[in-house]
């Protein structure tokens, strides 16, 4: 807590500088801007001075290294960024026997250019929106009076930097578990029922590019799979009578199957803690990539769902096929099998498609009859919905539709966005990262790690 004469003495510096506010509305909130100008002022000091205390890595007019004696040159600066704006540090300037510089001090400081305070904060804003507004409006709250901006590479380059260590953070936690599951350190434990929804969702990607004169590129554009994972716990909604999932926590990658089960597997003994859950449910549509692999993570405790209103739209593509789009027969044979649907009578439904396939020549509709009765049959045992709502289960994976929607494509999916595989990559680790609202406990680790 700042002692009152400090805080009185920076009023006092404050009035001087930018004046006294009068009781107008629109004073108070042009004050309230000078003061934020103000404080980042006072922050760009303290920063300065705070790189200061560092030292300067000093060891004395000669120091033996490895190769022999490196010997004390001087002064240099180096400038970096830092939260508030540029600081800069003087490093003492040591030569070796073969004429090669050696700055002690540079092995305390980062690499890379940057703070990581600044790398944390600036990439809460560029996690949240598109690059050009993103840093916008950090420069709007970090540097209020212009100056010292950061590039749009600069950024680019953070969040790219900052994303594949948060990946190899994740990859490094897939192999712990592969040699002990209980390695992994828990993090918001589930201690009743855990539902894992998981889905895919498309991003648009330069998958190549060709260099054509003058330094032009021509890039090759396409669609890429990212596969989302949602971990959540469950709680009965009252007020809508139904249940709900709850601190979710998510997973996504570009990547196989396989891979991308694994990465799953970890988020849920990260959720589990030091107990299991009381029960597993697994929810998705239905992919076979989902289903052909969930058996690696089940127990004796759980519950597989076929999301219902993914079962419902190939009742309505079924329906618009025999009857026409929106007929009245179209909505009368909907209505009727998503009541059976809704009552658990997927077998009555296989059987009526079965009929509906041997009555008819026509090869198109064959086809698809047969493909619609494989899903139904494929699927049966998930379809159980009357007994998932009496035991207060959730039938649908809105859950992970809203991270494909939000986490994904709500920063990732806007309008002409592109993105080379690294920056996708990066950008989806940081996303889940914040979504799971782990972003600063994942940040606090990668330093401890470096």
């Amino acid at each position: 807590m700042m002692y009152e004469e400090t805080i009185g003495e920076l009023l006092e510096l404050f009035k001087e500088q930018y004046g006294v506010w009068d009781a107008e509305v629109s004073s108070v909130f042009e004050g309230q801007r000078d003061l934020l100008a103000f404080v980042m002022s006072v922050g760009t000091a303290l920063e300065q001075r705070m790189c200061a205390t560092l030292g300067s890595g000093y060891r004395g007019a000669s120091v033996k290294g490895a190769s022999g004696r490196y010997r004390f040159k001087g002064y240099r600066p180096r400038s970096m960024h830092g939260l508030f704006g540029k600081v800069t540090v003087q490093r003492a300037h040591y030569v070796g026997p073969q004429g090669e510089s050696w700055y002690p001090l540079d092995e305390k400081l980062p690499a890379c250019g940057h703070t990581p305070g600044l790398q944390y904060y600036l990439c809460r804003f560029t996690g949240q929106g598109a690059y050009e507004k993103a840093l916008g409006l950090f420069h709007e709250v970090f540097r209020p009076e212009g100056g010292e901006e950061l590039s749009m590479r600069k950024a680019l380059d953070m969040d790219y930097a900052l994303g594949e260590r948060l990946e190899e953070l994740r990859r490094g936690e897939i192999e712990r578990w592969h040699v002990d599951e209980r390695s992994i350190d828990s993090r918001a434990p589930i201690e009743g029922t855990m539902v894992v929804s998981v889905d895919a969702t498309k991003l648009r990607e330069k998958l190549g590019e060709e260099h054509l004169s003058e330094g032009r590129k021509r890039y090759e554009i396409g669609f890429r799979d990212v596969k989302v994972g949602v971990v959540s716990a469950l709680e009965w909604d009252e007020s809508r009578e139904e249940a709900a999932c709850v601190e979710s926590s998510y997973v996504g990658a570009v990547e196989h199957a396989d891979g991308f089960f694994e990465r799953l597997a970890v988020e849920m003994q990260r959720r589990r803690g030091r107990s299991d859950p009381e029960q597993l449910v697994f929810l998705g549509d239905g992919a076979e990539w989902i289903w052909d692999r969930v058996a690696q993570l089940t127990d004796e405790n759980s519950v597989e769902i076929l999301d219902f209103y993914h079962a419902s739209e190939h009742l309505s593509e079924i329906c618009k096929a025999l009857y026409g789009e929106y007929t009245a027969a179209y909505w009368q044979h909907y209505r009727r099998w998503r009541t059976l649907l809704s009552e658990g009578r997927a077998a009555h439904i296989i059987e009526t498609l079965k009929e509906l396939q041997r009555s008819t020549n026509e090869e198109a509709l064959v086809r698809m009859l047969l493909r619609e009765i494989a899903y139904f049959e494929k699927n049966r045992l998930r379809m159980c919905y009357p007994a998932y709502r009496a035991r207060g289960l959730p039938i649908g994976s809105g859950t992970v539709e809203s991270a494909c929607k939000n986490v994904i494509g709500g920063r990732m999916k806007q309008g002409g966005m592109t993105w080379s595989p690294p920056g996708a990559d990066g950008m989806i680790q940081i996303r889940c990262s914040q979504e799971s609202d782990r972003f600063l406990a994942d940040v606090r680790e990668l330093l401890s790690a470096a």
